[in-house]
């Protein structure tokens, strides 16, 4: 493949691996690991994961499209206070925070996951439905604003108004989803570029793919032929508990970087590293899974919930990197 041209995010994986100056994956590590987490790695579960998230059945295609429309960047710059969301008598932060907005939101009569809502929405009604119950509020949330208006008036302009539609117009193909998201909504483009390649990662566009095949337990809009191609979601969470079980070893250079708590740019060679070895360390804990049904969305799920269980954001000794993006 020409170094003009984009590799896939498994291609991606593998070659940042091989040319990573920051960091080495333990095949050893790999190896035990798999062994650890072997009969973890759960299909059911992964889905049952899904049951309490959406609004209205018949609004759940919309409703998983916002949320991945909107999944990225939660972390806070104060560690001691955090962007969350009081609803339902429960406070939400991070993630489930997101999720919390968008059922309040449609409890108040803003229905958030409709396309002709989304596309002319107030910035000053964006802003209340995202109000926070401590003084943080949700990073990015201008940028979080225009993604959800653009995304509305494409949905209307390209699909109807519906994200099924854009669903069954690529035939049960994971990978021709991916494609068609990333061309048409801009902010799902996760790109860099890496010692003069081209490479990707389309975290929220692989996670818009697994969440529909959960979702719907891989029937309906949920089936896809392909599945298996997805690879690891690389974010913050993953690359942490890998290196907490030894598969990715960092040099003196990066540990100094996370220690300090560097916020790296979209980009940086060093975020670069840190997500393609993660793509690539979850490929071989795949491959040691050769004969089952296990694939890498299924492990990276695993991973997940391993590292929001037992790791925090600024874990001593293993912080999680830092960066301000609207990728993951």
């Amino acid at each position: 493949m020409s170094k003009e041209s984009c590799l896939s995010p498994v291609e991606s994986g593998q070659y940042i691996a091989a040319n990573s100056d920051h960091i080495r994956i333990s095949k050893e590590a790999v190896t035990k690991t798999a062994g650890q987490i072997y009969g973890g790695v759960d299909q059911k579960e992964y889905a049952a994961s899904w049951r309490n998230r959406a609004v209205q059945p018949e609004e759940t295609p919309e409703w998983i499209f916002l949320i991945d429309l909107l999944n990225f960047s939660f972390w806070s710059p104060d560690p001691s206070t955090e962007f969350a969301v009081e609803y339902d008598g429960a406070v939400y932060t991070d993630y489930f925070a997101l999720c919390a907005v968008v059922k309040r939101a449609h409890k108040e009569g803003l229905k958030l996951t409709h396309p002709d809502v989304q596309s002319r929405l107030t910035y000053e009604e964006f802003a209340h439905a995202f109000r926070s119950a401590t003084a943080q509020p949700i990073p990015l949330l201008k940028e979080r604003y225009e993604l959800v208006r653009e995304a509305g008036q494409t949905m209307i302009k390209l699909y109807d108004g519906s994200f099924a539609n854009c669903v069954k117009k690529c035939e049960r193909s994971a990978q021709k989803l991916i494609s068609v998201v990333v061309r048409d909504f801009p902010s799902f483009r996760d790109e860099a570029e890496f010692k003069g390649q081209k490479v990707s990662f389309y975290k929220r566009a692989q996670i818009l793919v697994a969440d529909l095949w959960a979702c719907f337990e891989g029937q309906g809009l949920g089936e896809f032929r392909d599945i298996e191609t997805l690879t690891a979601f690389a974010d913050y969470r993953v690359p942490q508990i890998l290196r907490y079980f030894g598969i990715l070893l960092y040099d003196e250079t990066l540990e100094e970087t996370l220690e300090k708590g560097t916020v790296m740019s979209s980009g940086d060679p060093l975020e670069v590293e840190i997500r393609g070895c993660t793509i690539w360390a979850v490929e071989l804990i795949k491959k040691e899974f050769m004969k089952t049904d296990i694939n890498s969305m299924l492990v990276d799920f695993y991973l997940w919930n391993a590292a929001t269980d037992m790791l925090t954001d600024s874990t001593p000794g293993n912080p999680a990197h830092k960066t301000r993006s609207f990728y993951y």
